[in-house]
């Protein structure tokens, strides 16, 4: 079949792979990498000002009387359940990309996927931004497939993209759904329009990419024809896309993972309201998940930090929600989520030492 031969095709550019991934180790000797870890250290004290900025900027703000006493009546059992679905959440998404693999004819063991994606978490959650440690994870996927570096790493991407279609997809079918209930908020009205024209957009790009990167291939050879390496890179690109394409019935089986993923956010932060005896339609969690998924994956905070709770404020203020429970609402939810990334990081000591017997071959 044209599919099975799409896939051969990528296991034959074995040079071309290791062409296109970058190597670490001449990174690590390059001069001019000092200048760049000075600028990533900089950039890192600014994003952790960001943060930290906000957050004083809305406590200043707050009645810390009124906001702690909400704390003090926190149902922990529910709390549990809310941990529970933000492991949930993991789980499924590992299962995700097992099954993108596999579309390439790249085997990869369930727990060795679950491992790479706690040791994304747990760096989501250590570097600035909300999607830093997708890198961290193609810069170890590509150790673990060294011959199919560039399928793994545009695997990773195709599978956050695929999340990210899913996300705006459910945000604004809630948004839209529910939209006559948010009369009388119009700030909440504007954020639902937003993400409709924000899905729109990304699905137009997703129909068109095919497109972009053939005339990007044919942009590189006629200007960059000094570096092959960018043409090698898109054309790899675009034959790991081809195959996704004629693998139908494993792109909607990662697209109902996703919604699975969606779902159990959602149902984690329907358990953090309900353990601040905050009770909230389900419709208005997912809008809301959906635009601080957003803000927070913009690489201009700490883990998110401030930016989120200064969002989660003004969304449900919106709504009529006092900023204290707001803001303690968002501090419970990202204390539940970076819990979860703290175990990542036992995942990330313990990597090195069992990747070696993790790959899975068939027989």
């Amino acid at each position: 079949m044209e599919w099975e031969l799409k896939k051969k095709s990528i296991e034959s550019k074995k040079g071309s792979l290791n062409a296109a991934a970058v190597d670490f180790k001449d990174l690590q000797q390059n001069p001019i990498e000092s200048k760049k870890e000075s600028k990533n250290f900089w950039g890192i004290v600014l994003k952790t000002l960001v943060s930290f900025s906000l957050l004083f900027y809305l406590g200043a703000k707050l009645n810390w009387q009124k906001f702690f006493s909400y704390f003090q009546s926190i149902d922990l059992l529910l709390l549990g359940f809310a941990f529970l679905f933000c492991a949930l959440q993991t789980i499924l998404s590992s299962l995700r990309w097992k099954i993108l693999l596999y579309a390439l004819n790249i085997p990869i063991k369930g727990w060795t996927a679950f491992e790479l994606a706690m040791i994304g978490k747990f760096f989501n959650a250590a570097l600035p931004g909300g999607t830093s440690g997708d890198f961290v994870r193609i810069y170890y996927a590509m150790a673990l497939f060294p011959k199919n570096k560039t399928a793994v790493s545009v695997s990773i991407l195709f599978d956050r993209l695929i999340e990210g279609v899913v996300l705006l997809v459910l945000g604004s079918s809630f948004g839209l759904l529910f939209y006559r209930q948010l009369n009388g908020q119009p700030f909440l009205q504007k954020a639902v329009l937003f993400l409709l024209g924000l899905t729109l957009l990304t699905l137009l790009f997703l129909a068109t990419l095919s497109m972009l990167l053939k005339v990007g291939i044919k942009l590189s050879q006629r200007f960059l024809g000094k570096w092959k390496r960018v043409e090698q890179v898109l054309k790899d690109i675009l034959h790991v896309l081809e195959v996704f394409k004629y693998c139908f019935g494993r792109i909607l089986a990662a697209c109902i993972l996703s919604i699975g993923v969606h779902l159990s956010a959602i149902l984690m932060f329907v358990f953090v309201a309900a353990s601040l005896h905050l009770h909230l339609p389900l419709w208005l969690l997912a809008v809301v998940m959906v635009e601080i998924t957003l803000i927070v994956s913009l690489p201009i905070s700490i883990s998110g930090l401030g930016v989120r709770e200064g969002a989660v404020v003004l969304l449900l203020g919106s709504y009529g929600i006092n900023s204290e429970l707001a803001l303690g609402f968002s501090l419970l939810s990202f204390s539940v989520g970076i819990l979860w990334s703290l175990i990542g990081g036992l995942f990330f000591l313990t990597w090195k030492r069992n990747k070696k017997n993790s790959i899975s071959f068939p027989t």
